[in-house]
């Protein structure tokens, strides 16, 4: 499968369509009409876990929707033929659909392996958020009428959104320290490494129209900092007191956030250690190399080890997933849901 990055904003984007216990049968058959498969029957399995043809005809529904939309946008016509690095543009979009439904999979084997299960609150929260989708949506029956044409259900919508409680309550247990998802403090130094990512501060006297003014001014804030028994606090005044009291700011290599000298001198640095002074067009600066903030570190770095699993999962495909074609099956599912809309 293709790499793909997810965030946490993914795996729980459904919680806010989702859930309930109840059945919607005018949803079904849909997606049957549209491949020949039946929905409810065996398509892939994950790491032993079987994976109903729905789920998988799901997520290649939206991604050829969104492919179409991208193609339409562009004014270009879409050729599910078109060659691609490793197969067509069909190819593709069905290698998209497998990593997403492989990684719902993966969240619910790690469910599996950790201990984690909905339980009253989750089921309540989500009975919650249904109520809510359904108001919004002008009721129970219009709600049910828009999964219907997604060719869901209310059931249907509970699994997946149920996943993303069940991911949601493995990042807590990964952020519990101790547990036997927490990860290592030097993991997550090296993985911000590996992303490019450093936490640095500084101290900026701003050129304006005095240049010599900034220069005397950076000189003096770097005579302190030589004589400081904290480097550190008397670091952090300093920045305060200058014309960049932003602080502390993680940036990704690249980013835009420093200019590319700066970023530079900036990663040349050793954790705790300080620049000289820097002139750029801006004026003077002189860099401060903290530990990298490991806020938004740890949530990444969990999606990293997520995505890898589903990515070397065991995934063991059908005889009717490799039949299975976008194309047909995108023009067969329009016409189904024409179909609906006319009856």
């Amino acid at each position: 499968m293709r790499k793909r990055t997810i965030t946490l904003a993914l795996l729980l984007c459904l919680i806010l369509t989702a859930c309930g216990g109840r059945e919607d049968s005018r949803s079904q058959g849909l997606f049957q009409r549209a491949s020949g498969m039946d929905e409810d029957a065996v398509l892939l399995t994950v790491d032993g876990r079987e994976v109903p043809a729905w789920r998988y005809l799901y997520w290649l529904d939206r991604g050829c929707g969104r492919l179409q939309e991208q193609y339409r946008s562009a004014g270009l016509p879409l050729d599910w033929n078109a060659p691609l690095e490793g197969g067509t543009l069909a190819d593709y979009v069905k290698d998209q659909a497998l990593a997403d439904t492989a990684l719902y999979a993966t969240v619910e084997n790690w469910a599996e392996t950790y201990g984690c299960a909905l339980d009253e609150e989750d089921q309540a929260a989500l009975e919650s958020v249904w109520m809510e989708e359904a108001a919004e949506h002008g009721g129970e029956e219009a709600y049910l009428q828009v999964l219907a044409d997604m060719g869901m259900d209310r059931g249907r919508m509970e699994e997946l959104s149920g996943t993303g409680r069940l991911y949601a309550k493995l990042y807590r247990l990964y952020a519990t320290e101790g547990s036997g998802l927490a990860p290592e403090a030097e993991a997550l130094e090296a993985f911000a490494q590996d992303q490019g990512w450093i936490t640095v501060d500084r101290v900026l006297a701003a050129a304006g129209e005095d240049r010599e003014s900034a220069r005397q001014r950076a000189a003096e804030a770097f005579a302190r900092l030589n004589i400081a028994e904290d480097l550190t606090a008397e670091f952090t005044a300093l920045a305060a007191a200058g014309d960049d009291p932003a602080g502390p700011r993680t940036l990704t290599l690249g980013d835009g956030t420093l200019n590319q000298e700066l970023e530079a001198a900036a990663l040349a640095l050793e954790t705790g250690q300080c620049s000289g002074i820097l002139e750029t067009e801006e004026g003077f600066s002189i860099l401060l190399r903290r530990e990298t903030d490991r806020s938004g570190v740890e949530e990444a770095y969990f999606d990293h080890l997520l995505q890898k699993a589903a990515e070397s999962s065991a995934v063991q495909l059908t005889e009717a997933y490799e039949a299975l074609d976008p194309a047909t099956f995108t023009a067969e599912l329009a016409q189904a849901r024409s179909e609906r809309t006319k009856g």
